[in-house]
């Protein structure tokens, strides 16, 4: 996510305001008057903003105020009025915890989510944390956190209620097809978040698979502050290995730092775009590929429904520039870039400021990238054991799809 940096301005408004009460009520005269409506919206709503903290510091009868609570409110519910599932405002506490996730480890259970149709739904459990041990699996729908209703909160609210200090517990409820709403109470670890793995941590049939057929096995988790470096890496373990080609997996992969992608994506796009971001005013700022050397071997790129925002940029540029083919299931469709914007207090906020195109000019948000070569299934409402199949079944798929590539 690109960093920005905005400062808040308020505009001091002397107003006096009525104070009506009726049966219990008083209603006030000659020193309360009502403030004129101002016509530009911004004036008038930071008068109406003075005007209400006037009102509450002057008449409230609790004169112990928490007035830090008030304007964090008044934050959130400005950015929660947008309807906007990816723009949220966090306290100093839920700001520090968004940011975890561009370190390589946090504290929470263990899950990726996203929003769907409003709904927060389980893109992946994180293999051996405590959601995963839970039971969790990708399409269940979270319908409560410690029995806050998740459908009238952001996406980031949401996440950072279900984090935690360590050791304490959080309680789910859940909804999943085919069975009534279950509740779930899972005690917060440190999770760490290896971003690239190999080809070990599939099943030993897999492994045999890939190195029988000589073909190397990427595993991109998500796109934090380390995911450029240890992908480079990995990459050149494959290459130094002579594997003949590539299998690229980003199911699951429910996206990150824009820029770490586009450096993964720039080892396999030829010379043009790999991203166009386009703001309200329609400027298109492209971030082009760079001379560098390329990946030039057969690449197959597993995606499933769990593919998000940057993992489908990397879809998407892999695709529109014919450097490789998708193979699985159409991806997740989040085509839109959150701006992570820093704010007095050690507060912060997220806005969605911009929504990117594939090389190709596609929009890909809210309809996903439909694969080259469909394979498996989807896996929501699946039990573990079918959905372990199915991601074999996606596999060998990516395998026969490559073979076929090699000359």
């Amino acid at each position: 996510m690109p960093i920005g940096r905005r400062g808040l301005k308020w505009v001091a408004a002397t107003a006096v305001i009525a104070v009506v009460f009726s049966a219990g009520y008083w209603v006030g005269q000659g020193a309360r008057s009502s403030v004129e409506a101002a016509s530009d919206p911004h004036t008038e709503g930071r008068l109406l903003l003075q005007a209400v903290v006037t009102a509450v510091g002057r008449d409230y009868l609790e004169r112990n105020i928490d007035w830090s609570k008030l304007y964090d409110a008044a934050a959130k519910g400005m950015l929660q009025a947008l309807d906007d599932p990816y723009t949220a405002f966090f306290t100093s506490q839920g700001f520090k915890k968004f940011q975890e996730d561009f370190q390589g480890f946090f504290y929470g259970i263990g899950i990726f989510v996203d929003k769907r149709s409003n709904r927060l739904t389980v893109v992946s459990p994180i293999k051996g944390t405590p959601a995963d041990r839970a039971g969790l699996l990708p399409g269940d729908y979270i319908a409560q956190v410690d029995g806050v209703r998740t459908d009238s909160i952001p996406l980031e609210e949401a996440i950072a209620r279900i984090r935690g200090k360590a050791g304490t517990t959080v309680r789910l409820q859940v909804v999943r097809p085919g069975r009534p709403p279950f509740d779930v109470s899972i005690v917060r670890a440190r999770i760490n978040v290896a971003t690239v793995q190999g080809p070990e941590i599939l099943k030993d049939d897999e492994k045999a698979l890939l190195k029988q057929s000589n073909l190397g096995y990427i595993r991109i988790v998500t796109f934090n502050n380390d995911t450029y470096a240890l992908f480079a890496k990995a990459l050149g373990e494959v290459e130094t290995a002579g594997a003949r080609g590539l299998v690229l997996d980003l199911r699951f992969n429910p996206g990150g730092l824009v820029n770490q992608c586009t450096r993964v994506a720039d080892h396999f796009v030829p010379n043009g775009p790999i991203i166009h971001e386009v703001d309200r005013n329609g400027r298109r700022d492209t971030v082009q590929s760079t001379s560098r050397a390329k990946y030039t071997r057969p690449v197959v790129v597993l995606i499933n429904e769990g593919t998000a925002s940057c993992s489908e940029i990397l879809a998407g540029a892999v695709e529109d520039t014919k450097v490789g083919v998708l193979v699985g299931q159409k991806t997740f469709g989040k085509g839109v870039i959150t701006s992570v914007v820093r704010l007095p207090g050690e507060r912060g906020a997220t806005i969605t400021t911009a929504k990117y195109l594939t090389p190709a000019g596609r929009d890909i948000h809210r309809k996903g990238i439909e694969p080259n070569v469909a394979a498996g299934d989807r896996l929501e409402g699946k039990v573990t054991e079918r959905v372990l199949e199915i991601q074999s079944e996606q596999l060998r798929k990516a395998v026969e799809v490559l073979k076929s590539r090699i000359r």
